[in-house]
């Protein structure tokens, strides 16, 4: 009998309890699940105590592995490692996901970790387990990195590759019901992944670094059998796209959308992420079948209302192309989830001068973001302060202008995007922007009141809820019409709510 895989999802946000699908656990277990191992998913919302659960799994699991974003989950990751090892110390300690993949040889000089993946991990986590059981070592495998007596080994990156011939996702190896969620457009929400990758250049993603530019998308035809099979067996009524940019074959994309409609689907799609230059552009056919398929949002980064940051940062766009954009959702229904970027490195700059420059970009993006909002009040901003990413064009620049990068792997784990980490950054401007983006918008979107209220069972606390929530709406909106973000009571009121929420 095959030994038993343990994988885990740590917390990425310190006050909201996980809700949804472990996705990247679900997207990398495809292979070693069609192959018969026993896979066992540990996230939050699946386990009252998830590190006891990985302590007692460990004993009899020949790996963990963990997959980390930059933030919070590199320190539960640490911690899930240390505790699994303490279990059995054979066990091997496997750490994939975006930030391994960035600073990939960093990661491995942590003592609890063996092996990094760097890349698409599916098929290179399945060959991994196999060398492994046989006792080999992982020469030759794309993408990984391992340790062995003291020395660390590293092979070729790995490119992307076609996702038309692998297994689907094992939605089976978790208890759906405890990962789906009531949003803004649906009752039972799911996360999904179509493709993988995304063939632009903007310089502080580390998609140029983890993908190099490269894109691999499911055929249309696989996409809706998936969508089917959750409408179908698990009566999901929306799904949340994961995909880094949807729209990038827009053949594709219209493919899939009219299949929604021609299979006669009621599933509803959310949150499918597109460029706003390449939309803007797009025939009306795409415009009528985004439409006519009810898909609910499109998450774009607008980055900035500013064009000096938006051509410092290789977006190769203009900033009228978020205008045009957002127009054609007005007219089409769409809803818009706009993502900003502030305090951006530019060479030849004191900090002084970049300071001032970060107030410009967001007076600016306030402005862009204003009339983003004019254009339909479900629309919702979110900003967020420049983070260093190793690998990224931008990453240098910031170093030289003073950036100082975690040495070790523990270091990372207290990178926030809302946090002040660059030294020309204020944190005046750290709070006005995390204020912006967490708690004006969370209130100005007129949505937030219906997935809040969905997802509180207790009708007591709903009560209490909703008349919270109206009062803070007023506020936020009287802050935002004003430009009014100094004397933060209520936004710190708001914060001492968030971090004692155990309903949302």
């Amino acid at each position: 009998m095959k030994k038993s895989i343990l994988l885990f999802n740590p917390r990425p946000d310190p006050y909201y309890k996980p809700v949804d699908l472990p996705i990247p656990l679900i997207c990398v277990s495809r292979f070693l699940d069609k192959d018969g191992y026993p896979i066992n998913i540990i996230a939050e919302n699946l386990y009252d105590d998830p590190y006891e659960e990985i302590r007692e799994s460990a004993k009899n699991s020949l790996v963990l592995g963990i997959s980390a974003m930059t933030g919070l989950q590199i320190e539960g990751g640490i911690k899930a490692s240390k505790i699994a090892k303490e279990a059995n110390k054979n066990i091997k300690i496997i750490w994939g996901g975006w930030h391994p993949s960035v600073h990939p040889e960093q990661v491995l000089e942590n003592p609890y970790i063996d092996i990094v993946i760097k890349g698409q991990g599916a098929r290179a986590l399945y060959d991994v387990v196999q060398r492994i059981e046989k006792g080999e070592n992982y020469e030759g495998i794309p993408g990984v990195l391992w340790k062995e007596n003291g020395q660390t080994h590293i092979n070729p990156n790995r490119e992307l590759e076609s996702i038309d011939d692998w297994p689907p996702l094992p939605y089976h190896l978790v208890d759906i019901e405890k990962c789906v969620v009531v949003t803004e457009f649906a009752t039972r929400t799911i996360n999904y992944v179509s493709s993988y990758g995304c063939p632009y250049r903007c310089a502080f993603c580390s998609e140029v670094t983890v993908n190099d530019r490269r894109w691999v998308g499911l055929n249309p035809e696989a996409v809706l059998d998936d969508l089917e099979k959750l409408q179908n067996t698990y009566h999901i009524n929306g799904v949340n796209l994961y995909d880094s940019l949807f729209f990038v074959n827009v053949k594709r994309a219209k493919a899939i959308l009219k299949g929604i409609i021609d299979r006669g689907l009621t599933i509803r799609l959310g949150n499918l992420d597109g460029r706003a230059k390449q939309l803007a552009e797009a025939d009306d056919e795409l415009w009528e079948l985004l439409r006519d398929s009810k898909t609910y949002s499109i998450l774009c980064g607008a980055e900035s209302g500013d064009q000096e940051s938006l051509d410092v940062i290789d977006k190769d766009m203009d900033v009228e192309d978020n205008y045009k954009f957002a127009e054609k959702c007005r007219q089409y229904g769409i809803k818009v989830i706009f993502s900003t970027l502030v305090g951006i490195p530019m060479l030849n700059h004191t900090h002084q001068e970049l300071t001032e420059k970060t107030n410009g970009q967001i007076s600016s993006t306030i402005s862009m973001l204003d009339k983003f909002l004019s254009y339909d009040s479900r629309n919702r901003g979110q900003m967020f302060i420049y983070m260093p990413y190793p690998g990224t064009p931008l990453y240098d620049t910031a170093v030289e202008l003073g950036f100082q990068e975690p040495k070790q792997l523990e270091g990372w784990a207290h990178m926030k995007l809302y946090d002040k980490q660059t030294p020309w950054v204020t944190p005046k401007q750290a709070r006005t922007v995390s204020m912006i983006s967490s708690y004006i918008f969370m209130f100005l979107d007129t949505d937030t009141i219906l997935w809040a209220k969905g997802r509180i069972e207790n009708p007591v606390k709903k009560l209490l809820f909703v008349w919270a929530y109206q009062i803070f709406a007023r506020i936020a909106k009287f802050r935002w019409e004003h430009k009014l973000f100094g004397f933060p009571l209520d936004y710190q009121l708001f914060l001492f709510a968030k971090r004692n929420n155990k309903s949302i």
